[in-house]
């Protein structure tokens, strides 16, 4: 049953941001390129921040919606959400597409297939997740959008970091049990990088983690994927939607890729491989813990078989 405005959740209501001076100074060639986004206020992952980058998009709890949103009380195809031109400026507009349990902005009803405009700060509710809306081009969303982004980022490499990643696997874990569907776990770790970190200093251990990080996330990672530093040298793709032998195929480019890659720091060559372990959910598989625990196993096989191979858990 869809709530009234009277019954919507006090923590959907949220404060106007205070943005940074120096951000407010950004001219608005700058600001052009700043997306609108939405940001989940109410629902997990909490604080996820989703770029409305495209004409129309999508929601729903479907894998092929463009946003997607494990809640249960979400509709495969729940709502959508269209880029609409208004005099010389650009709206974004929402549509329900007839959902189960309802859309709503600022805890008003949308009747089924019937359009609302989107305006700063507004609150849009599909189910039971909230999600806080920020306009394109202002310096608000630059500043939240970098503000959420380090919430659930790793200092030195910028991508995800362990938190969001298990909190993301849990979600989508319980959503492909729901749904069907397949689920892929890349496990890396750098080969023998303490002795890295020993003979050439830990600046160019870093250096290894960040020139990795790029390397992997410009070039082996997928949109709707989560590139993640688990810590130290271990780092975790998950793969939305994947199954064994894509992964495989996958994580055995990427071997290639950081084998072949010229790490050069201080004018010399690093000698840098990767161990990796592969998993997909199986008969065995009852929980989000047991397919890291697969992954990680397999990536133990591949260490103790040699390293700079990619082994799988059987």
């Amino acid at each position: 049953m869809m709530m009234s405005g009277d019954d919507e959740d006090s923590s959907d209501k949220t404060m106007v941001l205070k943005t940074d001076p120096e951000l407010s100074r950004k001219n608005k060639e700058e600001l052009k390129g700043v997306d609108a986004i939405l940001i989940i206020i109410k629902g997990t992952p909490m604080g996820h921040k989703i770029l409305v980058n495209a004409n129309e998009m999508v929601i729903g709890r479907d894998d092929t919606a463009n946003i997607t949103i494990a809640d249960q009380s979400i509709s495969r195809k729940h709502a959508k959400l269209v880029r609409v031109k208004k005099g010389n400026t650009e709206v974004i507009t929402v549509t329900d597409l007839g959902s189960s349990n309802g859309t709503s902005v600022n805890g008003k009803a949308i009747k089924a297939n019937e359009t609302h405009e989107l305006h700063k700060e507004d609150v849009l509710k599909v189910g039971n997740t909230s999600l806080k809306f920020l306009p394109a081009g202002e310096a608000e969303t630059l500043a939240y959008g970098q503000m959420t982004d380090a919430a659930n980022q790793d200092g030195l490499t910028k991508i995800y970091n362990k938190g969001y990643l298990l909190q993301v696997l849990e979600v989508e874990y319980k959503r492909i049990k729901s749904l069907g569907g397949d689920l892929g776990l890349i496990f890396f770790d750098l080969d023998h990088f303490k002795k890295l970190n020993d003979g050439f200093g830990h600046d160019a251990g870093d250096f290894v983690l960040k020139e990795f990080s790029n390397l992997i996330k410009t070039q082996h990672v997928r949109p709707k994927d989560i590139f993640a530093r688990y810590g130290g040298e271990e780092f975790v793709i998950l793969q939305l939607n994947t199954n064994l032998e894509t992964s495989m195929q996958v994580a055995e480019r990427i071997r290639a890729a950081i084998e072949k890659h010229e790490f050069i720091y201080d004018g010399k060559r690093l000698p840098v491989t990767s161990s990796i372990g592969v998993a997909t959910l199986g008969p065995t598989i009852n929980s989000a813990t047991d397919l890291m625990k697969a992954a990680d196993k397999a990536l133990y096989a591949s260490k103790t078989g040699g390293r700079n191979r990619v082994s799988t858990a059987s």
